[in-house]
């Protein structure tokens, strides 16, 4: 399933994303067909992606497309349809009908982020791309804030406010402390973007569950004058 955040400050973005791909799948047994999850994972997917024109892409969900990973046809799409003069605001578009033609059911979520020029200023743009529902939400960003996707409930757990059951069914809210997003500095942004990785990936190495995440964890930074890799893999 992957995790991928972008958190988005005054001074710049920041993307982050796991490396693990799990494959399953399909077997008829007795006459019965049974699927199987995780018979296959690898720690070297890139999900993060940096673009001609500055801007970055993360991708979670379905991870093949054709049974080949959809690494290859993201880094295809980036070549043949993305150029440095590429607006980010065309992206969306253009990444939902270049993949429509690949396989029209796909499951897969992207976050599409990056810099908009106009009449000589810079406005961040980040979009989240809904394939299997075609839906394209278009972030605000006028305020500072952070927003993921995929293996999400550990973050949401953590963020989100909890109350004690009590033994007559009544509830007993728990201090609830909220992430101060104003004040991030970019510092904090990578900080928060690798906190919530790794928090995702050690909480699910003791859960009684499939590990979908896992590191290393890659994270691009963007910003209106450059965009680059504060930690990416590489092969060796």
């Amino acid at each position: 399933m992957s995790f991928i955040i972008s958190v988005y400050v005054g001074e710049g973005i920041v993307l982050a994303s796991d490396s693990r791909t799990t494959y399953g799948n399909t077997q008829t047994i007795d006459g019965q067909m049974i699927m199987q999850f995780g018979v296959h994972t690898t720690d070297t997917t890139d999900k993060t992606f940096l673009c001609p024109n500055g801007c970055g892409i993360a991708t979670c969900g379905d991870a093949t497309v054709d049974n080949s990973p959809i690494t290859s046809k993201i880094q295809a799409f980036i070549r043949e349809k993305i150029t440095p003069d590429t607006s980010i605001l065309d992206m969306p578009k253009l990444l939902v009908e270049y993949f429509s033609q690949l396989l029209s059911t796909l499951n897969t979520t992207f976050i599409i982020a990056g810099y908009s020029k106009e009449n000589g200023k810079s406005y961040q743009k980040i979009y989240r791309v809904r394939f299997a529902g075609g839906s394209i939400e278009d972030i605000d960003t006028q305020h500072q804030g952070a927003v993921w996707d995929g293996e999400s409930m550990t973050l949401i757990k953590l963020i989100q406010p909890v109350a004690l059951k009590n033994p007559d069914n009544t509830y007993d809210d728990l201090p609830t402390n909220e992430i101060s997003w104003n004040y991030f500095t970019l510092q904090d942004a990578v900080d928060y973007a690798k906190f919530a990785v790794e928090t995702t990936i050690n909480t699910m190495r003791f859960q009684n569950v499939v590990k979908t995440v896992g590191e290393p964890i890659d994270i691009l930074v963007i910003q209106p004058e450059n965009s680059y890799w504060l930690s990416k893999k590489e092969l060796q």
